[in-house]
């Protein structure tokens, strides 16, 4: 036993003297597999925006200037002005529109316009108008443009609703659909039938003029003074 001990010392002090302890290490479970990077998920691209025409290209500046004065989106305007007369300003409708925005002369009146056949007259009337309807309707365009063709009157007449015409329900489609194409958006908003007017109204600008003679029209013909733009 001394023998041993011995032989044991021995070896300890002849170890060297820089040389490490053992360490014991544990066997490291296996590795979690790296997380997967996050799916990047593409916004869905909306519908590109339809290019104007060379014909609304031509008109582009005065109705973004008559856009700005009104408060109303210069697309808005371009959409009603390709449906109503396709840029054409000396357009003139079986019933008397006229111009770009084919206005009644009566209703241009109310707004301090009678050369209607000049372009920047013309606009300033059709978008002062559609400006009060909007005021007129709490901000539903869909109802500003049923009064825009078949007056406020009728749709006044039917609470508030679109007037069950098929020439008015048509060209709300029309001008609703052009001017969603032209935002790049995927479609016009449906059209709501008898949807009570909700949205918060801007501030009315007064109508100037010789006063509401279009109310007269309406009720002398009983119906809308304003052409379908198949009939210019």
């Amino acid at each position: 036993m001394r023998l041993l001990c011995s032989v044991l010392l021995w070896l300890l002090l002849c170890a060297p003297a820089g040389a490490e302890a053992l360490q014991w290490y544990a066997v490291p479970a296996e590795a979690a597999p790296l997380a997967a990077a996050p799916e990047v998920r593409a916004e869905p691209a909306s519908a590109a925006a339809k290019p104007l025409s060379s014909s609304a290209q031509r008109y582009r500046p005065l109705i973004d200037d008559v856009a700005r004065q009104h408060a109303l989106d210069p697309m808005l305007i371009h959409a009603v002005v390709q449906v109503e007369s396709a840029y054409r300003p000396e357009a003139v409708s079986g019933k008397g529109a006229v111009g770009l925005m084919q206005l009644m002369p009566a209703t241009a009146a109310r707004f301090g316009q009678t050369a209607l056949y000049d372009p920047r007259a013309n606009l300033q009337a059709g978008a002062a108008y559609l400006d009060w309807l909007m005021n007129r309707f709490g901000g539903r365009l869909d109802l500003a443009l049923a009064a825009y063709n078949a007056g406020e009157g009728a749709v006044a007449r039917y609470g508030n609703a679109i007037p069950p015409y098929a020439e008015t329900r048509d060209y709300v489609r029309k001008v609703m659909a052009h001017y969603a194409g032209l935002k790049g958006e995927a479609g016009a908003a449906p059209m709501a039938d008898a949807a009570p007017v909700s949205a918060p109204r801007r501030p009315r600008r007064a109508a100037g003029g010789i006063g509401d003679m279009e109310q007269f029209w309406r009720l002398f013909t009983g119906g809308s003074p304003r052409p379908p733009a198949a009939r210019l």
